[in-house]
């Protein structure tokens, strides 16, 4: 049997993703820094409605059941990211396989992770702080709001590190999948599990910490605001989300063939 028979979808993939995430890193800086935004806003959309799920569950909120429930809220954000055509750093670190293959400067691709994850961090922001002032974190929401942060900066930093590069695998897993769908239920579908999962677990993500950090501490006493915890937790996130990124990457593009093209 030929072997291109076998896995027509993902090697179709592979074989395309180079070029389509070196022509991302290649976009105007403006262009780029306004889809960021757009990307740190759209997963803080699923920032809020995951803490809208968890919210008003008393003390079950810790449930398997609720957490479910959470993760599949959250995956909304990714959704709109991946319909609309926005610019998340973590699903951007897929850079990684253009720049083994040769289709794109590594100074190019670290430069364009920076302007994104700036945009990011800009879109979180707005949103937080936007929904803090529209009172939605009064009442439950912000309880889970803070319950949620005093989770995420317990945490070792080993645990967070970690935890991200689980994170990210399935981020960037669910990137892909969608890379191959051609109707908006099909990117649906492929973008549900993963993110689903990732949240239920508990896993970091730099992008969604960008606006649940914000979110807990906008909903309580400024003394419960842990900056340092907080900045720790950002920066070990986003190393570990490379990670997990790029480890995925390049196993499916090894895996498919891809990385011959830069042999």
């Amino acid at each position: 049997m030929d072997d291109t028979l076998k896995d027509p979808i993902g090697s179709a993939i592979a074989q395309e993703a180079p070029e389509a995430l070196a022509d991302k890193a290649r976009q105007p800086w403006a262009r780029m820094m306004v889809l960021a935004c757009l990307a740190g806003a759209f997963i803080a959309f699923g920032s809020v409605i995951s803490l809208v799920a968890q919210s008003g569950a008393g003390d079950s909120s810790v449930t398997g059941a609720v957490q479910l429930i959470s993760g599949l809220a959250f995956s909304v954000g990714l959704i709109l990211v991946m319909i609309a055509g926005a610019e998340l750093f973590t699903g951007n670190t897929m850079m990684v396989l253009p720049a083994a293959t040769g289709e794109l400067a590594a100074g190019r691709m670290i430069q364009a992770w920076i302007v994104v994850w700036l945009g990011n961090l800009v879109g979180s922001l707005a949103v937080a702080l936007l929904f803090s002032a529209s009172g939605g974190l009064e009442g439950n929401v912000g309880d889970a709001a803070r319950s949620l942060v005093a989770d995420k900066l317990a945490k070792t930093p080993q645990a967070v590190f970690s935890s991200a590069i689980l994170a990210n695998i399935l981020v960037c897993l669910a990137v892909w999948m969608s890379m191959s769908a051609v109707t908006i239920p099909a990117k649906v579908i492929a973008i549900v599990g993963p993110i689903t999962v990732f949240v239920a677990a508990g896993l970091e993500h730099s992008v969604a910490n960008m606006s649940i950090l914000p979110l807990g501490w906008l909903s309580g006493p400024g003394e419960d605001v842990a900056w340092l915890s907080g900045l720790q937790n950002l920066a070990l996130s986003t190393l570990g989300n490379m990670v997990g990124g790029a480890l995925l990457v390049l196993s499916l593009g090894y895996g498919h063939d891809a990385l011959r093209r830069g042999a």
